[in-house]
């Protein structure tokens, strides 16, 4: 699993956070290389989420009860929103000793902007807002 120690797309950050750019996190879940933990509140994902298998949903506010769950034998990539959700629970992980965990950079808005599978049931025309990476110039759609 392609990561690196400082993300390149976004830019919160926790030292010893590692981090893995969307195109790279796909091609590991899709191999099986990797498991996908998105963060997010079950409300967002039911609004959108990566229809692939090998992904779970553990949220942010229930994390800690849910370790017991989480293998410590596997690659873990997570995402959330955007990406500081996710930060921080990696940096949770770390800190309870799993070995191989990774940011997803930009979370599943970079992972969408990227084209990249996603199954959406939020209605057509959104909330008008278009936010913008700053390191990359995406735009998401």
């Amino acid at each position: 699993m392609k990561t690196t120690e400082r993300p390149t797309l976004q830019n919160f950050h926790i030292e010893g956070v590692k981090h893995i750019v969307p195109s790279d996190a796909h091609q590991a879940i899709v191999k099986g290389e990797a498991v996908l933990i998105d963060v997010r509140e079950l409300s967002e994902v039911r609004l959108e989420k990566i229809p692939l298998d090998r992904v779970l949903n553990h949220p942010m506010s229930v994390i800690t009860d849910r370790l017991p769950y989480i293998s410590k034998d596997q690659h873990i990539i997570l995402i959330c929103q955007g990406g500081v959700r996710s930060v921080k629970v990696a940096n949770l992980l770390n800190r309870q000793g799993y070995p191989d965990v990774a940011n997803l950079e930009g979370g599943i808005s970079l992972w969408k902007a990227q084209g990249l599978p996603i199954e959406s049931n939020i209605p057509v025309g959104g909330c008008g807002c278009t936010p913008v990476f700053p390191k990359t110039g995406f735009k998401m759609l």
